[in-house]
């Protein structure tokens, strides 16, 4: 998954053909070239290209994709080019001293270089060859990596300051009770190296987190746009009703991502669900990419200039914000990853000042909450809610786009707005100097920014959640029971498996040998469609039903199914189930829309040659609008 950088005299594919990028009509559009004759120019919009298939010979493996080993093998690549990465002009000598250091043959750094400056991505320097971890090696289950997590936190974040020997024996130990493989010492020991020096110095060293070394006085640096952005959730002080009953269904979450050079909304995720690191993912993804598409979704007149790849993302401790996927991700386009420090709320400042004064704005709206119950006094905030999750998007949107980022922030002394464009034309001539850099997948963005998680497939396919996925390309990682007996030290092949949280009825597994993303639907493909929370829901209800065995994938789909008519026979229903409703409704919305915008990509991006009744993600989404249509 490569990277467009909008520079000038750089080269760019629009339309499977070649062009040169020749200057910035503005933060929207790029002028391009053709490179043969007649040397055509045109101006196209930002958000096309971002969705051209470009000329990459590059594998799309992403970080989160690859196996423990050639992820390991990429960072530590990295690492030695990073320091000439930086340098303006390049010098053989410069190669040599870094050659020399690392003990690396010159060719091989320049081989390195090349790869990692045509991807602009760390995972394109991991090993070019097929399983390189080893045959019969697999990466870490879900389970190991829980035990490693337990053990860390138990004992290595302990004042008693256990040794690693005694770490390890454990997480061995706890490895072996339940059956899962057993992770190497050097692995243990870079999770270690990975935790957040605070939080060592604090649970381990009973250092004061105000008195550790290293600790930062003020917020990072900011110079330009993007240098930083803050991103943080909160609950919307609004009362939200559904959109065919109008009945009360609660109050929202959302998740906002600013520009703290700017203070401009870098990015937002508005939903009904709880918030995690599906909400963090979607705010980026929704940050990241040209907003045009949003815009016109929403049917909001307008401009949003603020796109593109940020340097630093700064964020506070939640769980959602530790993950090893979204560290990955960040890691994947060298954007740097920092935690607020413990006990540090100055440092996410920017971003909640932000949240409150918008949350200001939102108290002028029919059934406002308001920030507390003196506040709101006597108003009643559920009579008069009348506003839907999809009317509250729009409002917000626009408020965003035609409000805050045009009215004068009281710490810049100009409007966001303004900020964002001085930082970008500077002292120049008056021309854009450049435009931001983004993915040149937008499909395999949305797809790195999904819950992801590793499964053996057996011989009925994969479970999850007590769900199973089949479909007839698995059955090449099926291991017959026999060959086992056979091959006592054969693992069983661990796959990278993503699933949508909004639809669950298909799971998008990770196949490396054609370094794609294959479909998986459920095995028994009559079962409906549903999303994360009521598949939730029918699993605590099928725990409560079934004794005396374990739940099975019909135990959890007919729960789900007497659920539903609960909710059929209700002449009225509760605020809960009308919630569940309106966010399904809302959700199935801008699923659609998301497909309808994809499928321009499905149609010009090169389809690869998969013998066997399973489809790409792109070919899945072009079959659907050819038979709807």
């Amino acid at each position: 998954m490569g990277i467009i950088n909008f520079a000038i005299d750089s080269s760019i594919v629009y339309k499977n053909h070649s062009y040169i990028i020749k200057g910035f009509p503005s933060f929207g559009e790029v002028l391009i070239k053709d490179t043969v004759s007649p040397y055509k120019e045109k101006i196209v919009k930002v958000y096309e290209l971002s969705k051209e298939s470009t000329n990459t010979t590059n594998p799309l493996t992403h970080l989160v994709e690859l196996d423990e080993k050639s992820y390991e093998t990429a960072i530590k690549k990295f690492n030695i080019i990073n320091p000439l990465l930086n340098l303006k002009s390049r010098t053989m000598e410069d190669i040599k001293v870094i050659a020399k250091k690392h003990k690396v043959g010159v060719a091989t750094l320049y081989r390195w270089l090349e790869k990692y400056e045509n991807s602009g991505t760390i995972s394109s320097l991991a090993s070019a060859y097929k399983n390189s971890g080893g045959k019969g090696k697999a990466r870490l289950s879900e389970e190991t990596e829980n035990v490693m997590e337990s053990v860390i936190n138990s004992l290595y974040l302990n004042q008693q300051q256990y040794p690693l020997e005694m770490i390890y024996r454990n997480i061995v130990e706890n490895c072996r009770s339940i059956n899962t493989e057993i992770p190497s010492k050097n692995t243990v020991r870079n999770r270690i190296n990975t935790l957040n020096p605070k939080l060592v110095a604090k649970y381990r060293k009973n250092v004061s987190i105000r008195d550790t070394r290293g600790t930062p006085g003020k917020f990072p640096e900011v110079k330009m746009p993007l240098d930083v952005i803050q991103i943080d959730h909160t609950k919307v002080d609004i009362m939200l009703v559904d959109e065919t009953t109008r009945e009360n269904i609660g109050r929202p979450n959302i998740t906002v991502a600013i520009d703290v050079f700017s203070r401009m909304i870098y990015g937002f995720y508005i939903s009904l669900e709880p918030v995690g690191f599906f909400s963090a993912g979607q705010c980026l993804l929704n940050a990241i990419l040209p907003k045009d598409d949003m815009l016109k979704r929403l049917n909001v007149q307008g401009e949003w200039s603020l796109f593109g790849l940020p340097r630093k993302v700064h964020m506070d401790n939640a769980k959602e914000f530790r993950s090893n996927a979204l560290q990955k991700f960040c890691q994947e386009y060298r954007i740097e990853h920092l935690f607020r420090p413990v006990a540090r709320p100055e440092f996410g400042g920017a971003v909640e000042r932000v949240i409150g004064t918008h949350m200001q704005n939102i108290h002028q709206l029919p059934g406002s909450t308001f920030s507390n119950v003196r506040e709101r006094g006597t108003y009643d905030s559920e009579k008069y809610a009348t506003m839907t999750i999809t009317e509250l998007e729009q409002w917000y949107l626009d408020f965003v786009i035609n409000i805050y980022h045009k009215t004068e922030h009281s710490s810049l002394g100009m409007s966001p707005e303004e900020k964002f464009y001085q930082g970008l034309y500077g002292i120049g001539d008056g021309r854009i100097p450049f435009l931001p850099s983004i993915p040149a997948d937008t499909l395999k963005l949305r797809m790195s920014l999904l819950p992801a998680m590793e499964r053996c497939v057996q011989k009925n396919g994969i479970t999850i959640d007590y769900v199973t996925y089949f479909s007839e390309t698995l059955r090449k990682w099926i291991i017959p029971a026999n060959y086992k007996k056979l091959n006592k030290n054969l693992l069983s092949k661990t796959l990278v498996c993503k699933r949508d949280p909004r639809d669950i009825s298909k799971l998008y597994v990770y196949d490396p040998d054609i370094e794609d993303y294959i479909i998986v639907p459920y095995s028994d493909i009559r079962k409906p469609a549903i999303n994360q929370t009521e598949l939730r829901h029918a699993i605590a209800k099928a725990k409560k039903e079934v004794t005396g065995r374990e739940i099975e994938m019909h135990d959890v789909f007919a729960a789900h199914e007497r659920l539903n008519e609960y909710v059929e026979k209700a002449k009225r229903e509760k605020r809960s189930t009308l919630r569940h409703n309106s966010s399904k409704n809302h959700i199935a919305k801008v699923i659609e829309y998301e497909k309808k915008t994809l499928e321009n990509h499905s149609k010009i991006t090169e389809k690869k040659s998969v013998k066997n009744d399973s489809l790409t993600v792109e070919e899945d989404l072009f079959e659907y609008y050819e038979v709807d249509e």
